[in-house]
This record gives structure tokens, C-alpha cells and sequence, in this order.
């Protein structure tokens, strides 16, 4: 019971914050977009060439609608931890600034996205077009199950081959193994044996969400049952040799 109350909450909270970044989109996204223009070839908008400013300025209106007062210098501070890839203790901070960094990406990447989508084939590409992400999610669109990898930062979707690691790119079957929980059905984790990485799926055809997103956090105990299965695979691996 617990544990529903606090994913209650937690909803509400990120749909607060999703609602202010859709407002500051629609006040303030045409004068960033005016100061950015695309690259010539993908990733069109890398993340670490995106206006430090507009996602601080994005953070900070998310930080008041939580009812937060961040220092401009604090807020500063953690930004530059976040982008050097060191610790911010300050985890509701850390994921406002998450928050407020995809708020920015999906603004360029809707300015892009025709261009992006020209290639209608199928690839194995592990890196967003628009943002140059790494790939970590894919899903399976009703009615006949055509796969997407789907960008956890700016939102972007690209067609993918049906079977494969979207990690590393391998297509053997036989290396690839499909983790399931009934408490999450249309979610699938796939643990890939030649990367020792994996990536989760959901099947749009059972699983209703508007939200890939909102799903990702509410299906975390999913990621770490196949960080343990990696862990338990990889010291048997060791033992063996």
C-alpha cells in the first residue's frame, strides 16, 4: 500500500513538472529555436550543444512549481557536475535537471523531425538521429508489431529491424534472452550476451500508455532484475573459466 501511495505521488509530481515544460515550450520555444540552427547530418542537435541557458532557465520554473528555491550559483553547480558526469547529491534537483534538459531536446527535435524520419528503412542504429543518445528502449506499435527504438531524451522515434540488440546491434537470436514480469505485462527486458547489455521493450499492442517515458520510471524493478541477471550470468562465466 505503501509503495502504491508513493508511485501516486510520484506520478502527480512528474506530470506537474511535464505540464510547466509543455507551458515554457509554447511561451519560450520560438525564441530558442531562433538561436539554434540544425547540423548538416545527424545527431542534428547534440546534447552538449544545446543552449546551457534555455535548460537552466527550463530547471529553475520547474524548481518554483515544486515550490524549491535554487541559487542561480547552486543550480549552476549542478548543471556542471551533471554534464562532467559527476555525482549530484541532490537527486530532486538531478531530476529536474534531467527533466528540464529533455524539455529542450524535444523543442529542437520538433523542428527536425521531418528530416530525421526521410529513411523510412529499418535499421539497428543504436544512436538518436536528432540528439545523438544512446538507445536504451524500444517498442512494438499496434496492429502488426513494427519496432521503433525510442530516444529517452528528446522523444524521437526511428524504425528498427523486428529481432536484435539495440544496444550493440547483434541480431543473433540465440544470444538474446527475454525477461518478463506479470506484474508488468507488454514490458520485456532484453539482456544481450555479446554487449552484456540490455534494453527494455513495450508491446503498444497490450500495454496502453501515452507515456513511454512515465512507463520507463514505473518499471525500474524491471532494470534491476536484469542488472542481477547480467551480475549472476557473469560471475557463473568466471567460475567456468
Amino acid at each position: 500500500m505503501i509503495g502504491v501511495i508513493m508511485m501516486d505521488n510520484a506520478f502527480q509530481t512528474y506530470c506537474l513538472l511535464k505540464e510547466e515544460v509543455k507551458r515554457w515550450q509554447d511561451e519560450r520555444g520560438s525564441f530558442w529555436i531562433n538561436r539554434l540552427s540544425p547540423a548538416k547530418v545527424p545527431p542534428y542537435y547534440p546534447i552538449k550543444e544545446l543552449p546551457e541557458k534555455a535548460v537552466l532557465e527550463l530547471c529553475q520554473r520547474l524548481n518554483r512549481v515544486s515550490n524549491i528555491l535554487i541559487s542561480e550559483s547552486m543550480l549552476q553547480d549542478a548543471w556542471n557536475k551533471f554534464m562532467a558526469l559527476k555525482p549530484v547529491k541532490n537527486n530532486e534537483l538531478l531530476s529536474r535537471l534531467q527533466i528540464a534538459l529533455c524539455g529542450v531536446a524535444q523543442l529542437y527535435r520538433n523542428t527536425i523531425v521531418e528530416v530525421a524520419n526521410s529513411s523510412k528503412a529499418p535499421t539497428q542504429s543504436m544512436t538518436c538521429p536528432i540528439c545523438g543518445e544512446l538507445a536504451s528502449i524500444s517498442v512494438l506499435s499496434p496492429p502488426n508489431g513494427n519496432r521503433y527504438v525510442h530516444c529517452s531524451i528528446c522523444g524521437h522515434e526511428w524504425s528498427a529491424k523486428r529481432v536484435g540488440c539495440i544496444r550493440c546491434g547483434s541480431e543473433e537470436a540465440s544470444m538474446l534472452t527475454y525477461l518478463q514480469s506479470e506484474e508488468f505485462p507488454g514490458v520485456e527486458m532484453i539482456v544481450c550476451q555479446e554487449c552484456w547489455q540490455y534494453s527494455k521493450e513495450y508491446d503498444l499492442r497490450v500495454l496502453s500508455t501515452r507515456d513511454i517515458d512515465w512507463e520507463t520510471i514505473r518499471t525500474l524493478s524491471l532494470d534491476y532484475a536484469a542488472e542481477k541477471w547480467l551480475s549472476e550470468h557473469a560471475r557463473l562465466l568466471e567460475s567456468v573459466h
